[in-house]
């Protein structure tokens, strides 16, 4: 059965377990979170013809969706009914299918903090699960080699942050960073550089406005402009 977009379901399917390999850097890493197997997946992903393909039935849905703690009909495209740009950043356009907007830079500030200019750049070739994912483009070298400068990582307010994970943090007097975090025992969290250049912080819960999880990092080739996107 085939929606407005122009594809059927299985094929959508296949088009979002993509941008899900993307997302997590390998069909193993994937595979070790959803808990279907490495060769499975690779099946899964096999152009329409191959033989050996595998389609993404309900239950391999069911179990992404529920391995990831994604709403239920993220893989077919209906979790959500648009895209919100945090932030009060308004987009006007048409959502693309595998495209997530980015909302603007961050720069290295002081202490590890970053600076923000946001505003409506763009979009990352890319899919995301979550509606309200967005891109930001990084500037400088603060969190390399793992984010070189010109690179852009996506962001997804929607997926639940576990210790360990890089976070995109706005603390309740406006600073801004991207770290790793740690959850301690009383409730606070720690967070670490990237690069390890500057030493980690300890904020309370009370002192973070939000903490979002940094899905993706994602090279310029992906990036296209707004005026070089094209309205089919």
């Amino acid at each position: 059965m085939k929606r407005d977009d122009g594809f059927d379901m299985y094929e959508r399917r296949r088009i979002a377990l993509q941008g899900l390999v993307d997302s997590h850097g390998s069909q193993k890493a994937l595979s070790e979170k959803v808990g279907i197997a490495e060769s499975v997946i690779s099946r899964m992903l096999y152009p329409e013809g191959k033989k050996n393909k595998r389609n993404i039935g309900e239950k391999s849905v069911q179990m992404i969706e529920e391995g990831l703690n994604l709403p239920r009909g993220s893989m077919d495209g209906i979790a959500g009914t648009g895209t919100t740009i945090p932030d009060e950043i308004e987009y006007v356009g048409k959502v693309r299918l595998g495209a997530v907007p980015v909302v603007g830079e961050a720069a290295l500030g002081v202490d590890g903090m970053i600076q923000m200019e946001e505003h409506p750049a763009g979009w990352l070739q890319i899919y995301s699960a979550d509606p309200n994912a967005y891109g930001l483009r990084v500037r400088g070298d603060s969190m390399h080699p793992r984010i070189q400068s010109g690179e852009f990582v996506v962001i997804e307010p929607g997926t639940r942050v576990q210790s360990g994970d890089e976070v995109f943090v706005r603390t309740t007097d406006g600073h801004n960073m991207i770290k790793v975090m740690t959850k301690m025992r009383d409730g606070a969290f720690q967070l670490s550089s990237i690069n390890n250049d500057h030493r980690p912080i300890t904020l309370q819960q009370s002192d973070i406005e939000k903490m979002e999880y940094v899905s993706a990092i994602i090279k310029a080739t992906r990036f296209v402009a707004n005026g070089d996107v094209s309205e089919e």
